[in-house]
């Protein structure tokens, strides 16, 4: 009797083990489609409870006019800084954008820049700045 009885608690022990009360990354994932448009979207998250870090996306197309579009962000718990981009394709036109921006809080420093592109006339248009 005592030897199954400390069997079932070194089972218990292991259970409790695997089952414990650690910290995981957490991921999140959403999607969403209109079945009359045929638009569709998706979003997704992480977390990382050991560093404080997220990250997040989300993406979208449109099969009417083929415009698809994405946007992701991201903030590092350990440092402070926070970034985001975001780009977009319009295949009527041709036209391509992207857009990316970032903040460091301990030095207030924060940068951006644009650009688009048109193939018609192979020419990009930037903006950037930076400022301190």
């Amino acid at each position: 009797m005592a030897c199954h009885l400390l069997k079932c608690s070194g089972l218990a022990l292991v259970m409790l083990g695997f089952c414990g009360a650690s910290a995981h990354a957490q991921v999140y994932g959403a999607a969403g489609y209109n079945p009359y448009t045929g638009n569709y979207a998706r979003g997704a998250a992480g977390y990382n409870p050991y560093t404080g870090g997220y990250a997040a996306e989300r993406t979208a197309y449109n099969p009417a006019t083929g415009a698809t579009g994405a946007r992701e962000s991201g903030y590092n718990a350990y440092t402070g800084n926070y970034h985001s981009a975001a780009a977009g394709v319009n295949p009527t036109t041709g036209t391509e954008a992207t857009s990316r921006s970032a903040y460091n809080p301990y030095t207030g420093a924060s940068a951006s820049v644009q650009k688009a592109y048109n193939p018609y006339t192979g020419r990009s248009a930037y903006h950037y700045s930076y400022h301190r």
